[in-house]
């Protein structure tokens, strides 16, 4: 199937635009992400704490001067040396003077030049309308500007739970649609990547030659393995049974020194997955084959990012994300296998037993992501990939 057509922020700002319509134009820029740009020289000053405040580059015409201000799909190509940092729309024209101005989407369809005069008074009396950026989440966007089919969008699906956790485009691969600040701060603190060096040892560390070695991968490898041994109808054999069969493992593969770990892994995942069951993200008796699209999920991601933080080339981020779209293929038989396999090893990833504040957010996403006539999960065949070119 084919991702029916894409939600156009866009498209709708210029109807709005065309109709003269301000409260719709402005409350459609009030519910996004918006961008304005900025050099990257102070852009860096900001990674590096030697700055707080940046000055905007600025739109210049005829004499008059222009905050510029975009909405993703509008932003321009202004050089290697401006970037782009995001946030809502009060953020945007924070600071705006009565009688200074500012042009919405420059270039397209949808410009709108406007006084600060005419927006301050717009956003007192609409603040409440106004979404911050933290509470932009769990959103399926598909861009209209990304990919839509082929192997690169259903690779880039495989990286879905984080994009729609974080209202980010899942279909995007592209260094223009980012903020800048925000890519670089975010694989630094939360990843420590923090240069190209970095950022190629964590893709190899989640999908290259080891990503199969995790405790929680290697026992979920054991009971598929010797579930055939046991018996059982579909797979599943019971904790203490599965306890045995590791701990032969560990003594027949000089491993003796892991089995603890991975006797408490089996345990583990047990229990994770009689939570999974009652919280249909697996049917009554399903049970999870792999943790290993954790991994997956996160390459995915890690690769946009890193080639908005400038640590990769546009074709190395396509071949990473390609390499771990065919992992995942290769791995699982469906977006729900995929899915469940996902969340089993983002809980086994955490440090203590206990399902936390990100769960119930996760299991949303999932029910979204399986259910939305607009998910490519929905529309994507996972098996098989069409011939034709991305778009």
């Amino acid at each position: 199937m084919i991702l029916p057509p894409p939600a156009d922020v866009e498209a709708q700002l210029a109807a709005a635009r065309r109709e003269g319509d301000l409260d719709t134009y402005l409350g459609l820029l009030a519910e996004e992400e918006l961008f304005v740009p900025i050099r990257r020289a102070d852009a860096e000053s900001i990674l590096e704490d030697r700055a707080e405040t940046f000055p905007n580059v600025y739109y210049e015409t005829r004499g008059d001067e222009f905050l510029q201000v975009f909405t993703r799909g509008a932003l321009p190509d202004l050089g290697s040396d401006v970037v782009f940092m995001s946030g809502a729309l009060d953020w945007a024209v924070d600071g705006v003077g009565r009688h200074e101005r500012v042009v919405f989407n420059r270039g397209t369809r949808g410009e709108w030049r406007l006084p600060g005069a005419t927006l301050q008074p717009w956003l007192d009396a609409h603040l409440d309308d106004v979404t911050p950026l933290e509470e932009q989440v769990e959103r399926l966007i598909t861009a209209p500007y990304g990919h839509l089919e082929g192997p690169i969008a259903h690779a880039l699906a495989c990286g879905a739970h984080l994009a729609v956790l974080n209202a980010a485009p899942w279909n995007l691969l592209d260094a223009r649609y980012h903020d800048y600040v925000a890519e670089v701060r975010g694989l630094r603190d939360w990843w420590g990547v923090a240069d190209p060096p970095a950022w190629r040892a964590t893709m190899a560390d989640l999908i290259g030659d080891g990503y199969a070695l995790t405790p929680g991968n290697l026992v979920l490898m054991l009971r598929l393995r010797f579930a055939a041994e046991y018996g059982p109808r579909n797979g599943e054999f019971d904790p203490l049974t599965w306890a045995e069969v590791v701990s032969r493992w560990c003594a027949e593969n000089d491993a003796e020194d892991q089995a603890d770990e991975l006797r408490d892994t089996v345990r583990r995942v047990s229990r994770y997955e009689q939570r999974f069951r009652a919280d249909g993200l697996l049917d009554a008796e399903g049970f999870v084959t792999t943790a290993l699209s954790w991994d997956v999920g996160r390459a995915v991601n890690i690769a946009r990012w890193g080639l908005a933080a400038g640590y990769c080339d546009a074709l190395t981020a396509e071949l990473m994300v390609l390499e771990a779209g065919s992992l995942a293929r290769r791995y699982h038989q469906s977006w729900a296998d995929l899915s469940a396999g996902y969340l089993m090893g983002r809980v086994l990833h955490s440090r203590d037993e206990e399902f936390g504040e990100w769960y119930p957010a996760a299991v949303r996403v999932h029910h979204q992501l399986l259910q939305d006539p607009g998910s490519p999960w929905v529309n994507l065949d996972f098996g098989s990939l069409s011939e034709e070119s991305d778009a």
